[in-house]
């Protein structure tokens, strides 16, 4: 290049993400070795065939990247960068690229490149091969692993591997000499075939065995728990504490997915050197006497999800703690509400939809709940759930959960029926999914209790999920839902997807990527007879079962939590401008490297549309 040149090429570079990391004498270097390349419009950049591998950046100008078949696969503009190799391109996705304005490009030899930024893994992260790799450089976790962070680690991370496990036919005597003499531990789990059972502490063989002088020959059945609560091994800790609270538990079996016990979670572990805010706001809100009183803990809510975006904190973690306040504050208005219209007349479970049912809750969410009711409910018994649900779902919008625009509230009639006659609406918009029933069943595919007689909701999700495996005909219906929305891969520098009113030239990150992301994995996962409710987990099972593969799941995984940590960014700008919380993003607001990974995400999310259209047929 002539050294004319270079310091413009350098002060370029600087202006762009992740060059501006890296001091003048590394950039002097990279920009010594740039090809200065121009593309008259209509020009398809011609590539040498030496199995280079190249990166673009584009100085000025227009370009298209269309694959082999003539689709469009990305428009980029100033700014954008692209290429890394476009000969070894994975097989389906080989690309040649056309500029549609005159374009100057500065080109750079991979490899060189790599070795010049290798001393800056902030920099090399975010210029690797894979989209998915780079994007998840982006989504770094800043929290804390002290303190606070032990909150936001899963319990397998934490819990306890001491813990006794007992047979049922065992006695009382040869249990308290396992827990005493053989394990140290003041609990013990009752298994029978693998499975778990039953729980005895040092607690309860003072109170049921010691204190009401039980013959300790007896079976270790006679005085256990029954049944005890568990918790997954991938929850957070969070939960767990949330649980020990919730159910004055003081020590929580933690099981993996086949239910089988892999250890134990204690306050000992715990309480002795952490605390953390949003477990004080959940025993605030236990506390809470009225609407209003629950209505001034919006402020500690809100504090909470500043935190957590500040911290860059991941999303399924974020999503996770949100939804425990959630779940919090509407257990705590269906307490009041019992409190004052009484006893209720029939067994019932308040159903948690939408991405609440998915722990995927953030500060901008609204109502999508159900109310499903005991059989033998009468007439009058709905009319009294009917102001039952008007109470709680009121009260929810008075703490900052607005009323569904849709109307998907156990607060409408339709949505506060018997299990049978929701059987009947899952059964009807199954083999019959048109316009209006597909809408209601991708609201109420997702569902899980909040409060209640769980039984009831579990009998109503057995039958759900045999209405909705392996149905071919109901999945294209979703497919062809899904593909109604398709990811703008056109877009560069401004963003035009709102054409009119206030969020005009404004991207909607929940339809343009967000709401895709989640059609995708539950269609994965539901045709497969999955019960996974949360986005990732449904990606995660997606992989195990096979129906994708690794690179496929990194891909949307990273997609999925890049555009949400996105999304949480934007919320927390909302509300230091004193703005209400919304979906519109400003493409002014982004930074190139932003802007490419959204292409990429684009990219990604438009691959998968085409590749379920073909499984389904559609």
């Amino acid at each position: 290049m002539d050294d004319t040149l270079l310091p413009n090429v350098v002060s370029f570079l600087k202006s762009i993400s992740p060059f501006h990391l890296l001091p003048d004498d590394i950039l002097d270097v990279i920009a010594a070795e740039a090809e200065i390349l121009y593309l008259a419009k209509s020009d398809c950049l011609q590539t040498n065939k030496d199995q280079h591998h190249y990166l673009y950046i584009i100085r000025s100008g227009v370009i298209e990247q269309r694959l082999l078949d003539g689709s469009l696969r990305s428009r980029l503009g100033e700014n954008d960068i692209f290429g890394f190799s476009l000969h070894n391109q994975t097989a389906g996705d080989e690309y040649q690229v056309n500029a549609i304005e005159s374009t100057l490009l500065y080109r750079f030899d991979y490899v060189a490149l790599l070795r010049s930024v290798a001393d800056y893994p902030l920099v090399s992260e975010q210029l690797a091969l894979s989209a998915s790799q780079r994007m998840s450089s982006t989504v770094s976790v800043k929290y804390s692993q002290g303190e606070k962070g032990l909150f936001f680690q899963k319990v397998k991370q934490v819990a306890s591997q001491n813990i006794a496990i007992a047979s049922p036919d065992m006695s009382i005597r040869e249990v308290a000499y396992l827990m005493r003499h053989e394990m140290a531990c003041s609990c013990c789990v009752i298994v029978n075939e693998g499975q778990l059972t039953g729980m005895v502490t040092d607690k309860d063989m003072t109170k049921r065995v010691v204190a009401e002088g039980i013959d300790v020959s007896r079976s270790i059945i006679d005085v256990m728990t029954k049944s005890p609560h568990t918790i997954h091994c991938d929850a957070l800790v969070l939960s767990a504490m949330n649980m020990m609270m919730q159910y004055k538990m003081q020590n929580i079996p933690v099981v993996n997915d086949s239910k089988k016990v892999i250890g134990l979670i204690t306050p000992q572990q715990l309480i002795h050197k952490h605390s953390i805010q949003a477990i004080f706001l959940i025993e605030k809100i236990t506390r809470c006497k009225s609407i209003n009183q629950l209505e001034a803990l919006s402020v500690e809510r809100q504090a909470i999800f500043e935190a957590m975006a500040e911290s860059a904190l991941p999303a399924q973690v974020v999503g996770q703690v949100m939804s425990m306040i959630y779940d919090a504050i509407t257990q705590q208005l269906l307490r009041m509400a019992e409190d004052v219209f009484g006893s209720p007349p029939c067994q019932y479970v308040w159903i948690a939809a939408g991405s609440h049912a998915r722990h995927e809750v953030h500060l901008g969410s609204d109502q999508d709940n159900a109310l499903v009711l005991d059989d033998g409910a009468t007439e009058s018994d709905k009319v009294y759930f009917h102001h039952f649900a008007m109470y709680v779902c009121k009260g929810l919008d008075q703490c900052g959960y607005p009323l569904c625009s849709g109307r998907f509230m156990a607060a409408v009639p339709r949505w506060c029926q018997t299990v049978s006659m929701w059987q009947q609406y899952y059964r009807k918009w199954a083999m019959n999914p048109e316009y209006e029933m597909l809408l209601n069943l991708t609201v109420f595919l997702d569902i899980r209790p909040v409060y209640g007689a769980t039984g009831l909701f579990e009998q109503l999700d057995k039958y759900r999920l045999q209405q909705v495996t392996g149905n071919h005909h109901l999945m294209a219906a979703l497919v062809r839902n899904t593909l109604r929305t398709r990811p703008p891969l056109g877009i560069f520098n401004h963003v035009v997807l709102e054409k009119n009113g206030a969020n005009e030239n404004k991207l909607n990150i929940k339809r343009a990527a967000i709401g895709c992301l989640v059609d995708l994995a539950r269609i994965y996962t539901l045709y497969e007879g999955g019960d996974k409710m949360n986005t990732e987990d449904r990606i995660q099972f997606a992989r195990d079962r096979n129906v994708i593969n690794e690179r496929s799941m990194q891909d949307l995984l990273g997609s999925y939590r890049f555009i949400n940590q996105l999304r949480y960014a934007h919320h927390l700008q909302c509300l230091r401008r004193g703005d209400g919380i919304s979906n519109y993003l400003d493409p002014n607001e982004f930074g190139s490297f932003d802007r490419q990974h959204i292409k990429d995400v684009f990219r990604i999310i438009n691959g998968f549309q085409e590749s379920i259209k073909m499984k389904f047929g559609c």
